[in-house]
């Protein structure tokens, strides 16, 4: 069985990243011989780090080819139909999707986000490409709304859950502690105390966020004794982000020098004894491991991922598009530090509870792919767990 995939792949994003190597992880649960194929903005690089083919996500031949052979083109995960990025993105996406079916072949969307959509062309064109998919898994309930106002209606649509939910570590991880090490992290901090990982990335023009989250990771080192490492998702925006807030705070802090891969970074999360998120991935990797974490939000996705674990953002940044509006709260993410870690051993124990079923949702996408690419009479049966 051949599945083509499509996202944002290629683009040396951990988040991206480890959505593609869980859906291939979970594909390959099901059907353990799969010939996987990924659209990459580097082939090479997801044929090393993911061990399936690829190819060049701009050559619309190749593409061509690769889809003719399919038994099923996926597309997904991330949050691939959305125009705040830009219109030209969600373009292309829903134009591959119109591809495969103009070539007959099922498509399936695997555990997306859906939004913002700013632009009525845009909501008109994913009602209307959307509409004719084979089958919808969405990793929130915010996109389900959202495309049930727009009009979807004719394939079903499921609520299951992002797939880094359900992405393991093996044995062949090198240890998040080890890499810590390596950084010199422990150094900074005596022994037994807290690691403190923040996460942080470029966001248009404003720069007021860095000024809140440098509050709230000094707000950490100060008061708790914490040593606060900086880990970046995506080179180099991350980075120069991360640097910037490093320098803002009147504490001492660490910037991963490093790079890393998704899992990688999944461990060094899972090493720390607490979050402090703005990329989505940052949060997902910290539920996953039921590391207790503080949100700044600044895209809906922070906000839907946030409802599914009955968590609130310590504090919010206008999204893209909006007018500049009020600047993150600084002392309001201070204040949700000292919160989180008061409760710590609450929401820790919240979020172990809840992660089998996460895991168990995230793998329900690729039983889902799969019955949707063997389907021949237009009813699902027979693969979910």
């Amino acid at each position: 069985m051949k599945f083509v995939l499509s996202g944002f792949f290629g683009f040396a994003n951990t988040g991206d990243e480890a959505m593609l190597a869980a859906m291939v992880q979970h594909l390959r649960e099901v059907v353990p011989d799969a010939t996987i194929v990924a659209l990459s903005h580097e082939p090479e690089l997801t044929r090393r780090l993911h061990g399936i083919d690829a190819v060049d996500r701009s050559n619309l031949r190749l593409i061509a080819r690769e889809i003719a052979g399919a038994d099923l083109f996926v597309s997904g995960s991330g949050s691939l139909f959305q125009d705040v990025t830009s219109f030209r993105s969600l373009a292309y996406y829903l134009g591959l999707i119109a591809m495969a079916r103009l070539m007959g072949k099922p498509v399936f969307v695997y555990s997306q986000g859906t939004g913002p959509l700013v632009r009525p062309v845009s909501r008109w064109l994913v009602r209307l490409v959307i509409d004719r998919v084979s089958a919808i898994t969405l990793r929130d309930e915010q996109s389900r709304r959202l495309l049930e106002a727009l009009g979807v209606r004719r394939p079903p649509i499921r609520v299951t859950a992002d797939p880094a939910f359900g992405l393991e570590l093996d044995a062949s991880v090198r240890d998040g502690g080890e890499i810590l090490a390596s950084e010199g992290v422990p150094a900074a901090a005596a022994a037994g105390a807290p690691v403190v990982a923040v996460s942080v990335r470029p966001w248009g023009s404003r720069s007021g966020y860095l000024q809140a989250v440098a509050r709230a990771a000094d707000e950490a080192a100060a008061s708790l004794g914490a040593a606060v490492v900086y880990v970046p998702f995506h080179r180099p925006g991350d980075v120069v982000a991360s640097k910037a807030a490093a320098e803002i705070m009147r504490e001492k802090s660490y910037v991963l020098e490093g790079d890393y891969s998704p899992k990688e970074i999944m461990s060094v999360m899972s090493r720390a004894d607490l979050v402090i998120g703005m990329r989505y991935h940052a949060l997902v990797f910290a539920a996953a491991c039921a590391v207790p974490f503080v949100a700044l939000s600044y895209d809906p996705k922070i906000d839907g991922l946030l409802s599914m674990v009955g968590e609130k953002p310590g504090a919010s940044v206008a999204p893209a598009g909006a007018s500049a509006g009020a600047p993150a709260d600084g002392e309001a993410l201070a204040r949700k530090v000292r919160d989180v870690w008061a409760r710590r051993n609450e929401m820790k124990a919240s979020l172990a509870a809840a992660r089998p079923g996460l895991a168990k949702a995230a793998r329900s996408a690729a039983h889902l792919a799969v019955e949707t690419a063997i389907r021949r009479d237009g009813v699902l049966r027979g693969v979910m767990p």
